[in-house]
């Protein structure tokens, strides 16, 4: 009897074990669950937002492009009055001169008709034919005078839209902004230079070694020399830009493999991945990561994470810019001002001489350099996509916990 309370004890054990076994596995496939569902609406606020913004761009395109056609058809409704005011006084004069020959006639066979017999009834047929003539006359008199009337408000219209259309023209006298791509650098293999404006209706030119060769831009043109490409843009109206330069280095000799480009640093070559982690164009960088995994990371790739020497003369470029593109800050040229990060190399305008992208702004990047009097504590370089201005090559800042993972820092790789 014994036995068989201690085999029922140790069933009914059995049996609480397994029952705490699947509640813990049930509250681990919620938790997963959970964290899915949090990561799939993470991506689709990201995509409403880049669907936002690629809205209101459709929408400012969308105005600009009916003021122009607003334009357009002021013009042809001035071109159109003109032409219609030429046609009706060349059809006022066809009448008056219709008109004389036709007075001439009657008053002809008035006189015939008093030669042979001059009587009351020939008088007042005479007469009649006067009042008649008198009462076209003073028709056709009115009829020119609307005729008139009607062409010089048509006048008066065509002025007021000419005014209208001069005074949009006085109004827009800054000239468009113009952008060469691929920008300035050094490059590897041939590219196709397009120069792009800010403004629907605008002509772009680019020259190729001085300012006596411009050709149109609008379409891509094969380029493979060392050497200064000169732009620049006109918009609608006639504003223009001054030319600008563009300065290519085409090299052949990358040692450093795909995506990674040589740097020199301190007398030595370094290898620098073009893009943030994972190192590959079009796809998000990778945020989220502490300071260990990333060094993990760089030497599972064989490489290492960059230095801060390493990291601000990669993005400095050959002329030391306090940006990578210059050394004016420029806000549609990285993503410095939005409201999260976007996939590497989208904004083409934000690449360093020697082929880095995204090295402002984007991602705070994580480096290898401890923070001077704040030991085990590690520099992040070159902003984030909210830091505007403070994204230059030089700004960096200690991170607080290098153990920690921060939504709005990722790494870059070097060898």
């Amino acid at each position: 009897m014994s036995d068989n309370k201690n085999l029922n004890k140790q069933q009914e054990a059995t049996k609480n074990a397994k029952r705490k076994k699947k509640n813990i596995a049930i509250l681990v496939i919620m938790f997963l669950l959970l964290l899915c569902l949090f990561i799939v609406q993470c991506q689709l606020d990201k995509i409403k937002q880049e669907a936002l913004r690629e809205q209101q761009e459709t929408e400012l395109e969308a105005r600009q492009k009916h003021i122009l056609d607003s334009l357009r058809a002021l013009e042809k409704a001035r071109a159109d009055s003109l032409a219609a005011q030429d046609a009706r006084m060349a059809d006022s004069l066809r009448i008056v001169d219709s008109l004389r020959v036709a007075d001439s006639l009657r008053v002809a066979d008035s006189l015939a008709a008093l030669k042979p017999n001059v009587n009351r009834d020939s008088i007042r047929r005479v007469r009649d034919s006067l009042a008649a003539i008198e009462k076209a006359r003073q028709d056709s008199l009115q009829r020119i005078a609307d005729s008139l009337a009607v062409l010089e408000k048509a006048r008066q219209d065509s002025l007021e839209k000419k005014r209208v259309q001069d005074s949009i023209r006085a109004a827009d006298q800054v000239p468009p902004t113009a952008e060469i791509t691929p920008p300035a650098g050094r490059y590897y293999d041939p590219i196709k230079l397009k120069v792009k404006c800010d403004e629907i209706k605008c002509k772009t030119f680019l020259s190729v070694g001085d300012t006596l060769h411009p050709q149109d831009a609008a379409k891509a043109i094969e380029y493979n020399k060392t050497g200064s490409v000169f732009y620049y843009a006109e918009d609608s109206v006639g504003n223009r830009t001054a030319w600008e330069e563009a300065k290519y280095d085409m090299a052949s000799d990358n040692i450093c493999g795909k995506n990674a480009y040589p740097v020199p640093v301190g007398g030595k070559t370094i290898c620098v991945d073009a893009y943030e982690y994972p190192n590959t164009p079009d796809e998000n960088p990778r945020d989220m990561v502490s300071h260990e995994q990333a060094v993990s990371l760089c030497e599972q790739a064989g490489k290492h994470l960059c230095s801060i020497d390493e990291w601000q003369a990669a993005c400095r470029g050959k002329d030391k810019f306090k940006y990578s593109y210059g050394d004016s800050y420029k806000q549609n040229k990285c993503n410095t001002n939005t409201k999260a990060v976007k996939r590497s190399g989208r904004k083409e305008q934000c690449r360093s001489w020697w082929g880095m992208y995204d090295m402002n702004g984007n991602l705070w990047e994580w480096t290898s350099t401890e923070s001077s009097g704040h030991a085990g504590m590690f520099l992040v370089a070159g902003g984030a996509w909210n830091t505007n201005n403070e994204s230059k090559c030089t700004d960096n800042k200690r991170s607080f916990y290098p153990q920690n993972q921060y939504p709005s820092v990722g790494f870059r790789c070097c060898k």
